[in-house]
């Protein structure tokens, strides 16, 4: 089996607008390095697989699409690709500045052909997972009922007995900062990758979004200052270190495989007004009670932006990578609340989110209250159906394809 990976530093070249064009404001200064992070693993008979990660909140399906076009067109072959956004809120606009897009697509072709190659005779992986709700918690939870599903996991591959490659994975929103009013910075995954490189040289590291829909540092934050990243990040790589300081036993890359799967988009509140009630007021941020606010009093300032073409979707890609019966990553693009931990098997599973494209919000399956998230909902079928899809697949049943 063969692996490889590049980091490339996208620090903005030129003004480009803030997330959402908000206020309608472009800027250019970075606190920290922005990166596209590129992971290829080829297994004898199957197409390279590439994993791209950008320093983003978001990256669109048509978007995800061209970066494959683009990367096939530069290699010369098919591949399997699978591109996800670190959702870091201070970063450039995906969405609005296609300026900005063609830049860091430009980026990768100019970089993919120069990712170094390495074949293995053996490939091994070890993935750990604990509770960890130190730099985050839901908006769901209260004194009484904490919240169940917060997780810091790692996944490394090794070479020959090495370890070559770590996936970072937690479920926490990277929104420690102020939005719109700071530098752009890569947020707490940027900062805990940057300490762990420091840490290991000649090791790579990249960052997986769990499903963190209702987790957010708003409850666990001393302030927005770029000094409280630092104070995060410290407090969570010291468990990425644990976490690999305790990697003695590894299983082999055995049955790799990968499969994507798209799912009907349907739109639709599944909570109505008249059978719901408000979370605890405490429990609100300031932008969920204008939200609600603004839903409630005046329902047409709800939409304040023109929706871009991309952002029309009426599909959802579903993706998963199996490294053997006992291990797999299901790549999907929703913000899903943590509560889809619970669909999947955590000891085999890794769930991440924000990747092959971006759809927005998915509220728990059992939620009974309106959140700011319920009007950004997809209906109850749709619930249901990745639901089953998350925990089949989890399973691994059908994965002889």
């Amino acid at each position: 089996m063969k692996m490889g990976s590049k980091s490339v530093v996208i620090n903005p070249e030129f003004p480009v607008n803030r997330m959402l064009f908000h206020r309608g404001e472009k800027h250019h200064a970075c606190w920290d390095d922005l990166h596209i992070r590129m992971i290829v693993l080829e297994a004898e008979g199957h197409r390279p697989w590439y994993h791209v990660s950008i320093d983003s909140v978001e990256i669109w399906l048509d978007v995800r699409n061209r970066i494959k076009q683009a990367i096939e067109e530069t290699v010369g072959r098919e591949i399997d690709i699978v591109v996800s956004a670190t959702h870091s809120h201070n970063c450039p606009c995906m969405t609005t500045d296609y300026a900005w897009i063609d830049f860091v697509i430009d980026k990768i072709k100019a970089n993919v052909g120069t990712i170094e190659m390495t074949e293995y005779q053996e490939v091994t992986y070890s993935y750990q997972y604990r509770y960890f709700n130190k730099i985050g918690d839901s908006r769901e939870a209260d004194l009484k009922h904490k919240a169940v599903h917060l997780y810091a996991e790692t996944l490394s591959l090794y070479g020959d007995g090495e370890r070559r490659i770590t996936f970072l994975i937690h479920n926490c929103h990277p929104t420690i900062l102020a939005l719109w009013e700071s530098d752009f910075t890569s947020e707490y995954p940027g900062y805990c990758i940057r300490k762990l490189s420091e840490a290991h040289p000649g090791e790579f590291f990249t960052f997986l979004l769990g499903p963190a829909g209702d987790i957010s540092p708003h409850f666990v934050r001393k302030n927005k200052e770029y000094e409280e990243i630092a104070r995060l990040g410290d407090i969570l790589t010291a468990e990425f270190e644990r976490q690999l300081s305790h990697q003695e036993n590894r299983e082999p890359v055995n049955a790799f495989r990968y499969r994507e799967q798209m799912i009907k988009v349907e739109k639709g509140n599944p909570v109505t007004m008249g059978t719901a009630y408000l979370p605890p007021a405490e429990r609100l941020t300031k932008q969920e009670k204008e939200t609600l606010e603004q839903r409630y009093l005046n329902p047409r300032r709800f939409h304040e932006r023109q929706l871009e073409p991309m952002e029309i979707t009426d599909e959802s890609m579903f993706s998963q990578l199996i490294l053997n019966e006992n291990y797999s990553i299901i790549f999907e693009p929703h913000e899903l609340y943590s509560e889809f931990y619970g669909a999947v098997n955590k000891q085999t599973t890794t769930l991440a989110t924000i990747s092959n494209g971006f759809d927005h919000y998915v509220t728990g399956m059992y939620l009974n209250h309106i959140t700011m998230h319920t009007f950004s909902e997809f209906g109850p079928q749709m619930k249901r159906d990745m639901w089953e899809l998350l925990g089949k697949w989890s399973l691994q049943e059908d994965a002889d394809f």
